[in-house]
């Protein structure tokens, strides 16, 4: 790939690449990248209504925060359920407030390891209803 075949002009976005100069020696070029200029936009859009939505339904008791953070991770049910050590089944129950709200302190501390929080953090986002 040629350089000018790269260069993309977004300095709020930039990143180096390698291509091959029109002198044939390879070089760093400094581009900003075509997905990230007319994509990323978009995708924050779409992400802050996800955290929107689901900041609403969890104010209102409907879902828990194990639900809230596994979509915001960009998990799924096999891979929560693996990192946490419980079948799928029971990470499903662990979606309802309900049940949520009876975990021991062991399992919260398990949920917040993998969410990069604390346990105290997880039990208040459902105390703040």
């Amino acid at each position: 790939m040629k350089e000018k075949d790269l260069y993309i002009d977004d300095k709020t976005r930039e990143f180096i690449l390698y291509a091959e100069k029109d002198d044939e020696t390879y070089a760093e070029v400094k581009s900003g990248s075509y997905a990230v200029r007319h994509c990323m936009d978009e995708f924050y859009r779409i992400r802050q209504n996800l955290e929107n939505e689901l900041n609403e339904k969890l104010e209102k008791g409907l879902i828990s925060p194990v639900y809230y953070f596994m979509l915001m991770h960009d998990m799924g049910l096999r891979d929560l359920a693996g990192r946490i050590g419980i079948s799928r089944r029971k990470l499903k129950k662990h979606f309802e407030p309900r049940h949520f709200l009876k975990l021991d302190d062991g399992m919260l501390e398990r949920y917040a390891q993998v969410f990069d929080v604390t346990a105290t953090q997880l039990k208040e986002m459902m105390t703040k209803q």
